[in-house]
């Protein structure tokens, strides 16, 4: 019996020891991992794993060391398992409370998505246009899924009842299975499954962050889990991002037509396109046939329609009034290319698209001439009879100036030459096909800083053709079109000989007996066997090597990157674009021997530069170079020594470069460091500052974001996802301190983004001119809330509302103010108009004029943000206004009695002193604790707004504030 113990204490040692050696020597883990089919992970026709969430795991097996055990099924089978400890960890699990108690998450979301309705393609029984046809509707969803919640939301929140089938047992696969059989009316999914034949997506109904989710049993695997995690993090913030980019972004729906779209071209047919004619590189009838831009457009883009076939008729016209004048009359269906403002749009009864395609444009001018055609009084411009473009672009930019029609385009350059006009126009893509007008009247070009969008125009009422060609010019890539529009204008219309000799026969005869001559003394002597030799070395050279700089070719220095790369992971490189601003206006206005000449100077020094630092570089486009070499942080360095190379020619012109980096990231190949480099370099566009920018993350996240509002702001504008909220502004010399006005303040409640703060949006529609539509809609949204209020209670209670630079400008301002004043049935004086005071302090007398006129007509004026500015008090006096608004900075300063700076309460105490002395009544902005308040009080200081009192809350809260037991007062 003891022997029998003793061997069995011994076994049991023995299997402990090596179960102990084995743990020592690092054996892995085998973790059981959810698997199914989606865009996270999946397999391809290799029978290969891929997918978002497989790179991911292997990123984190990288870390953790552990082997996965992959087990297929549904996702919802999947989580159940997950909850019942069937598997170790499941990818895509949304956080929900109810989850949280039975599973363990990621600290780290490993992706966002977004959940859409998709249903059939050619379903025309379910649309948007009318809600009640999802009434009664079967849709589908993965069982206990976020977007089986949030299509339930949906439905409440549109008021319709809908009959959800949750799925247990089926794929993403099978389920858009049934929605093509007709099992099921709509699919509700992640937007990244819906690339499907035969599907459509129809909207949006939410979105969420995803994480990796673990068993409750296995904490050793979260706490590993969140430690990969947080080192992939740290090695690379990018790296969700780098996902998302790789199979989600890419992801893209199929693009469909309704079935009352489809309707429409079953029974109208061909869709009639009119178009200006002889206006390369944008459209031409050569043959019969369309070309330029819009041909290639025409040609190409109906194909990416997926349920039904696009045809085309199109028909030339001498001038784009003529296509205008044609599609009013029925003639043609749609005209292009476009350029004509909403207001001028619906004057004639039409509709313009999104735009298709733009070009900067560029004044045309004689050289000498004092005038400044920018800020000088009475400008005139010659445009062509017949260019409604070019009409459009004056009035929109330059309202003031007088157009002057001519007959044809030369005689626009000649009455420049002659000083009969000030200037004409030509756009970027024309330089070279009009130049030599300008060099026959010996013109110069000026760059306006405009750009003039073309779209295409279809009448009122055919909603149906509107929708179809809007979702033409989406599918459109503007890379491509631009691309398109350079090269028609590069190799149509190019100088002829007979034009050169024209421009310079004089010189011509000269030169011509110099080459003659020349000519006699040379002599070609070549041996036959060194030509084909150089022939050969021309060959070879041809694949690698750009002609004129001698760098490599963009093709060739992609492949020796990537070389370099796989071969040397860890050596470190950066990735560089330098761009060469405006390089096309170069060319055309000095020539290509000119522009050549500036290419292999900043050619030479990139080739002097990458052997210095063991790097390679190529002439990738035109104007484009990339190096590719060792990591340094003197990135400016590199910048000045590049840009001094170009301004040797600074003589004769200005030229500027914009260069972008990408620093080495251990996981980013040459192609996405170079992505990130161009990314950088095209934000310096533009600017004022250095043109060098070394790309971030948040670079990239915040031109996606402002892009994307920009493209749904007229979205946002129609389905008046706008908000706005009031703040009161309290009289604090009654007591108590009484509600008397208010300020009207605009909030964004975003169909995807939910509600943005102003701080994100306002910047942006101020810099690119977008402001003035959300300020029209503000003016309407408040002037009816005012009279809504007012026949409800009986009283107006002011409110102030704001006015930019950019309306104060708009030559129907005060008419259209009126127009709405008038409309909503109140007084003038029951609209504050607020003006900023930096706005007074560039072209001083024209807004005071416009105010002034404002004022006259009975509308209050408010200062906003006075003290900011830089106001004289001459200038303040003299200033159309009713109100100062002490901007917030100087309340901020007012602290408790004992931590008061003298400085600062002088400065306060002197405006408000100012203003009584103007009879002006003071706004007291961002106040917010009563020790500001007691001050204010005490200097005289009538009116306040801020926090104290309340902030900005929406029109049924602000009408209980003022109409209810604390009711508004006169």
């Amino acid at each position: 019996m003891t022997a029998i113990a003793l061997l069995a204490v011994i076994l049991i040692g023995t299997v402990f020891m090596s179960f102990t050696a084995k743990v020592n020597a690092g054996e892995e883990k085998i973790v059981r991992v959810g698997w199914f089919e989606s865009t996270y992970c999946h397999m391809d026709q290799l029978g290969r794993r891929s997918g978002l969430a497989y790179d991911y795991q292997q990123k984190i097996a990288a870390y953790t060391g552990w082997t996965y055990e992959y087990v297929e099924g549904t996702w919802p089978e999947l989580l159940q398992m997950l909850r019942n400890g069937e598997i170790d960890m499941l990818s895509d699990v949304s956080y929900t409370k109810e989850r949280a108690e039975d599973i363990l998450y990621s600290r780290i979301p490993m992706t966002s998505e977004t959940y859409y309705i998709f249903i059939k393609a050619g379903n025309d029984k379910m649309s948007l246009e009318d809600i009640n046809t999802f009434n009664g509707k079967v849709f589908a969803a993965d069982k206990d899924s976020m977007q089986a919640e949030y299509i339930k939301k949906w439905a409440e929140n549109v008021g319709i009842k809908i009959d959800l089938l949750e799925l247990m047992d089926a794929s993403v696969d099978e389920s858009f299975e049934m929605l093509k059989k007709g099992e099921i009316d709509a699919y509700v999914t992640v937007e990244s499954y819906g690339n499907r034949e035969g599907c459509m997506p129809v909207c949006s109904v939410g979105s969420s962050e995803s994480f990796f989710a673990v068993t409750r049993g296995r904490t050793d695997l979260i706490k590993e889990l969140n430690s990969a995690m947080a080192k992939i993090q740290n090695e690379n913030p990018y790296y969700n991002q780098k996902l998302l980019q790789k199979y989600i972004w890419s992801a893209k729906t199929n693009t469909y037509l309704t079935a009352k779209e489809i309707a429409w071209l079953s029974e109208h047919g061909k869709i009639r396109v009119g178009y200006r004619n002889n206006y390369m590189p944008f459209s031409s009838d050569e043959r019969g046939v369309l070309a330029g831009a819009l041909g290639d457009f025409l040609t190409l883009v109906p194909d990416k329609v997926r349920d039904t076939e696009i045809e085309f008729e199109t028909v030339p016209y001498a001038t784009a009034q003529g296509c205008l004048s044609a599609l009013q009359n029925g003639e043609i269906d749609v005209a292009a290319p476009i350029n004509i403002s909403p207001s001028d749009a619906e004057n004639m009864g039409l509709l313009s698209t999104e735009s298709l395609m733009e070009s900067e444009i560029f004044a045309v001018v004689k050289p000498g001439n004092t005038k400044d055609i920018f800020t000088d009084e009475n400008v005139k411009a010659a445009i062509l009879s017949g260019s409604v473009n070019y009409e459009v672009f004056v009035k929109d930019n330059y309202p003031d100036w007088e157009i002057v029609f001519e007959p044809t385009l030369e005689a626009c350059y000649r009455a420049v030459y002659t000083g009969d006009v000030d200037c004409t126009f030509v756009n970027s893509y024309r330089i070279t096909l009009v130049d030599r007008l300008r060099r026959r009247y010996k013109l110069s070009l000026l760059a306006t800083g405009q750009n003039m969008e073309f779209a295409f125009a279809v009448k009122k009422g055919n909603s149906e053709l509107y929708s179809i060609m809007n979702k033409l010019v989406v599918l459109t890539d503007s890379s491509e079109t631009k691309t398109n529009l350079s090269r028609y204008a590069s190799s149509t219309d190019k100088v002829t000989f007979e034009d050169y000799l024209q421009d310079n026969a004089a010189s011509f005869l000269a030169v011509a007996a110099a080459i003659l001559f020349i000519m006699l003394l040379l002599t070609v002597a070549k041996v036959r066997s060194d030509r084909k030799a150089l022939d050969r070395q021309k060959l070879i050279d041809a694949t690698e090597l750009d002609p004129l700089t001698k760098l490599y070719t963009r093709n060739y220095f992609f492949e020796y990157a990537n070389r370099m790369h796989n071969e040397n992971p860890d050596y470190k490189l950066d990735a560089i674009a330098v761009n060469i601003e405006q390089f096309h206006v170069v060319n055309a206005i000095y020539g290509w021997d000119f522009g050549d000449k500036v290419l292999l100077a900043l050619g030479e020094e990139v080739k002097a530069y990458v052997g210095e630092n063991d790097g390679i570089a190529c002439r990738s486009t035109a104007d484009r170079f990339y190096i590719y070499c060792l990591h340094t942080d003197d990135y400016k360095g590199i910048y000045e020594r590049l840009q001094r190379a170009v301004d040797v020619f600074s003589e004769n012109v200005s030229i500027r470069i914009r260069m972008g980096v990408m620093p080495y990231q251990p996981d980013l190949g040459p192609i996405e460091l170079f992505d990130r480099a161009r990314t950088a370099s095209s934000m310096v566009r533009g600017g004022h500052h250095d043109r060098m920018m070394v790309f971030n993350e948040e670079m990239r996240k915040r031109e996606i974001l402002e892009q994307k509002l920009t493209n749904d702001l007229k979205y946002a504008l129609e389905q008046h996802e706008f908000v706005v909220f009031y703040q009161p502004k309290y009289n604090v010399q009654a007591d108590p301190p009484i509600l008397q006005s208010a300020e009207a303040l605009v909030r964004w409640n975003h169909h995807d983004l939910g509600m943005i703060p102003p701080g994100t949006f306002i910047n942006l529609f101020e810099r690119n001119g977008q402001i003035g539509q959300i300020d029209k809609y503000v003016w309407n949204e408040t002037a009816r809330q005012i009279g809504e209020w007012k026949e409800k209670y009986g009283i107006a209670i002011p409110v102030s509302v704001n006015l930019s630079r950019i309306d104060i400008f708009e030559p129907d301002l005060i008419k259209n103010i009126d127009e709405i004043i008038e409309r909503n049935g109140i007084t003038r004086a029951a609209l504050h108009l607020e003006v900023t005071e930096s706005a007074y302090t560039d072209d001083a007398e024209q807004i005071i004029g416009v105010v002034g006129d404002l004022r006259s007509r009975g509308y209050i004026i408010e200062m906003d943000d006075f003290g900011t500015g830089y106001s004289s008090l001459n200038m303040l006096s003299r200033m159309p206004v009713d109100i100062l608004k002490l901007d917030k900075s100087f309340i901020d300063k007012i602290e408790k009695p004992e931590e008061r700076k003298e400085k600062d309460i002088r400065m306060i105490e002197l405006i408000l002193d100012i203003a009584k002395s103007l009879k002006l009544m003071v706004v007291a902005e961002g106040v917010e604790n009563g020790d500001q308040l007691e001050f204010l009080k005490e200097h005289g200081c009538e009116m306040v707004q801020g926090y104290y009192f309340s902030k900005p809350v929406p029109a049924a809260d602000f009408e209980k504030l003022a109409f209810g037991e604390n009711r508004y007062k006169l």
